[in-house]
């Protein structure tokens, strides 16, 4: 059976998110390969072909900055957010009545 729980250790998970960040930060492609392509350029299908690598080259970028920087904040943020539920979930327990000291 399914349960509504999360358990998450929160150095493993800033660390799973900023060795994400790293991998996608390094992911640079040389730009050699477009300098390269004169000879396409002389039929219709190799004019294609650069016209799909620019694609590529445009496409890693934007990967780039989303996997590096903008999806890291989103995890930081959720990561912020659980804990601080969890802080004040647990702040709002009490020994002697259970949750917000209501006794029975």
């Amino acid at each position: 059976m399914a349960e509504d729980k999360v358990f998450m250790d929160t150095n493993v998970f800033t660390g799973i998110v900023n060795d994400i960040r790293n991998a996608a930060d390094s992911l640079v492609l040389s730009e050699e390969p477009l300098s390269k392509t004169s000879a396409l350029e002389t039929f219709a299908a190799g004019r294609e072909i650069i016209e799909t690598l620019e694609e590529v080259y445009k496409n890693s970028d934007v990967y780039r900055y989303e996997a590096s920087q903008a999806l890291p904040k989103g995890l930081l943020t959720l990561r912020d957010s659980m804990i601080n539920v969890d802080r004040v979930a647990s702040e709002s327990i009490n020994a002697e009545g259970g949750i917000g000291g209501n006794k029975r």
